[in-house]
């Protein structure tokens, strides 16, 4: 059944459903083959190559390498009902060092080409056009970031997104201006020249610079009281001398800086930690370098009425909700999309990948990106981003809406 030119939301349900359910071998073949093959950020030539050769087969055009980035990509096809608006859902597709996909994004990828599919089947129906882009490096690489600054995202109106978050699928809808859905991040490596020199025989020659590096997480531990409670710092030491009997000419350590105020974050935290690892330094005699170390990741701007589509259409695709704790929602983990959200409309939506916790980026959300469990959940939401996407392309009004929502979240 049609309503004027557009069909029914259950006409649209119906041909998702057949498209999707009907590629789900392939899709869960997908999301095995990405675990399977871990590739950290920006190393995901596997990854790319097999999503991209998946839509390409599926009679999508393919660009690879866009942005620069080598491991990116963007699947484009037309809407056959006129021009309109351009609707992207993203894949995210890199590993974690030593655990490989404790974070899912192997399911992130697979729901991503699943709405693709979804969108393809409905196509003839929707003005506009859709798109599938393959974002790498989103564990502390930015490659959002990168794509954003070369104009990967130009001309797009709307993105739709996804992520595992353990055993709860929440969509809050009543979303108070002002707040963020995750925590502002920057990285810093610290590193502190010495002079190395016999530790027993001459130690008073030397300029130990791994005293540099413990009193800087002493430092930072006693500013801990001192910064705002959502503020979160946390490091390790990468590099710390080679022997015990000589004094360490050369130690670093790699940092992450939070906060859920990016402006906070920026004006106050990267500041105070600089002055404690200045000040560790003066202490030690050593000197001090200062090198970025992960890119600037804004907080993620909420979207009320691209939620409130997701929330209509969750019961269509299949997706049990929970309801919303009370307090903030959204995460306090970073996140590149954080970057996109503060360019245009967008919502990543967190869905349960287990009936029982799971903590991100462990070993055991590894082994749960691999169960039934999480792959029927992954289905249910390639299902959902696709009925919203629909929602945006067909009617103009909701996309007008959540424009405006996106541009007075940005004043408020």
């Amino acid at each position: 059944m049609t309503i004027g030119n557009v069909p029914s939301k259950a006409a649209f349900s119906e041909t998702t459903a057949r498209a999707i359910d009907g590629a789900r071998p392939e899709l869960v073949e997908v999301a095995l083959d990405i675990h399977a093959h871990p590739e950290l950020n920006y190393q995901e030539t596997h990854a790319a190559q097999l999503l991209s050769g998946t839509l390409e087969k599926h009679g999508f055009h393919v660009e690879r390498g866009v942005g620069g980035v080598e491991t990116a990509f963007t699947a484009t096809l037309p809407g056959g009902a006129g021009d309109g608006p351009t609707v992207a859902i993203l894949a995210e597709y890199d590993a974690l060092p030593d655990i490989g996909h404790g974070c899912g994004h192997n399911l992130i990828a697979m729901a991503a080409v699943g709405a693709g599919l979804g969108l393809k089947a409905n196509l003839e129906n929707l003005p506009g056009r859709v798109m599938v882009i393959g974002t790498p490096a989103e564990e502390g690489g930015g490659g959002k970031i990168r794509m954003l600054d070369a104009g990967v995202f130009e001309g797009v109106d709307a993105v739709l997104s996804s992520h595992p978050s353990s055993n709860r699928t929440v969509i809050p809808t009543d979303i108070p201006m002002g707040e963020s859905w995750s925590l502002a991040m920057v990285g810093y490596r610290y590193i502190f020249h010495g002079k190395a020199a016999h530790a027993a025989a001459a130690p008073h020659e030397g300029i130990n610079a791994l005293n540099g590096v413990i009193h800087l997480f002493t430092g930072i531990d006693a500013l801990r009281q001192h910064l705002r409670d959502d503020v979160r710092i946390h490091g390790v030491i990468t590099d710390g001398g080679r022997a015990p009997n000589v004094v360490p000419e050369y130690a670093a350590a790699n940092f992450m800086l939070r906060c859920g105020d990016r402006n906070y974050l920026s004006d106050v935290v990267v500041g105070r930690v600089r002055q404690v690892a200045e000040g560790a330094a003066a202490m030690t005699g050593s000197n001090l370098e200062v090198e970025e170390y992960y890119p600037f990741y804004e907080n993620v701007r909420p979207n009320a009425v691209i939620a409130s589509l997701l929330l209509n259409n969750a019961g269509l695709a299949g997706l049990n909700l929970d309801e919303p704790l009370p307090g903030r929602q959204g995460s306090a983990a970073s996140t590149d999309f954080g970057n996109v959200s503060q360019a245009l409309p967008a919502y990543e939506l967190r869905y349960a990948v287990s009936e029982q916790p799971v903590a991100s980026h462990s070993r055991e959300m590894a082994e749960t990106a691999t169960t039934e469990h999480a792959f029927s959940a992954a289905i249910s939401v390639a299902k959902a981003m696709t009925l919203t996407a629909c929602d945006l392309l067909s009617d103009p009004s909701i996309l007008s809406a959540a424009r405006a929502e996106f541009d007075q979240r940005g004043n408020s």
